[in-house]
């Protein structure tokens, strides 16, 4: 049986992240994002250890690091003007919003990492698969390409290895004909078990009916405490960010309740993780 986070109620799952990706968005301040960030790789660490963060961290930092150099120079609206490049003026204003924007991007993707890893297309599924059955099996399909695209990538390119001995001999052209070669593999390969899919899929009726799951999944009293404790949270964090408390750093006792407010939010999934993570330990040591 499955515990932490990944226990909840799906609908409970996905409204967080759902809510925490609208949350980062409106939110501007800095200290706030990377609070958030913070706790999130957290959250990625008892979830699988950081793996799937490893796999892409760095690409996120290298589209991280290209807003936060692009962004001041292109935008040059503020009055704090730190330096001149070619007659373009760099202000301390875009360089802070080039920090705030890389942080809002950093902190959609790895909320993205944890949502794959704890809402299952299965899961998903489960929640819309009776509301909107097309367009959750298709976000399901596209959700799934990414991993698969990846996998399937090394997949062709080992196999190309096994037949082309040294690769670092070939020319500029040669290197561009097989790389075009192994891109038009690898989409042929995964339209044709799309079209397959698809095929299997009207095959089983799917749409035409009201879908059953295999699995049932039922409101358990956590799950009404975790609603109660984030239903209170967002309307003080609603009311925070309509006041506009929240863009600046926290200097009273106010503003500390809204970024006390913010924390316990963004930390629920952790807290509930390190829970049983310290109950697992503790079973482990009397046994």
């Amino acid at each position: 049986m499955k515990s932490g986070f990944i226990s909840v109620h799906p609908l409970l799952a996905f409204s967080y992240f759902l809510i925490m990706i609208i949350l980062v968005m409106l939110i501007k301040n800095p200290i706030y994002l990377l609070t958030i960030l913070l706790i999130t790789t957290g959250l990625l660490y008892f979830l699988d250890h950081l793996r799937s963060l490893r796999k892409q961290l760095k690409f996120y930092l290298l589209m991280a690091l290209f807003i936060l150099i692009l962004n001041p120079i292109f935008s040059t609206h503020g009055t704090t003007v730190l330096f001149y490049l070619k007659n373009r003026s760099v202000t301390l204003e875009g360089v802070m919003y080039g920090v705030t924007f890389a942080l809002s991007l950093l902190n959609i993707l790895f909320l993205f990492l944890g949502y794959n890893l704890i809402l299952s297309p299965q899961r998903f599924l489960y929640l819309f698969g009776n509301i909107i059955p097309k367009i959750s099996f298709i976000l399901t399909i596209i959700v799934g390409f990414i991993p698969l695209f990846t996998r399937r990538m090394h997949e062709i390119i080992d196999v190309r290895k096994t037949f082309v001995k040294d690769m670092s001999k070939h020319s500029y052209k040669q290197h561009i004909t097989e790389s075009m070669t192994s891109l038009n593999t690898l989409v042929s390969w995964t339209l044709e078990e799309s079209l397959e899919n698809a095929s299997s899929m009207r095959a089983r009726g799917y749409g035409t009916h009201k879908r059953t799951s295999a699995t049932l999944y039922n409101f358990d009293h956590r799950d009404y405490v975790l609603i109660g404790i984030g239903v209170v949270l967002l309307i003080i964090l609603s009311i925070g960010l309509f006041l506009e408390h929240m863009n600046t750093f926290p200097n009273s006792l106010m503003q500390w309740g809204y970024f006390l407010c913010i924390l316990l939010f963004t930390a629920l999934p952790l807290l509930i993780e390190m829970r049983e993570y310290l109950r697992w330990h503790f079973m482990k040591s009397i046994t």
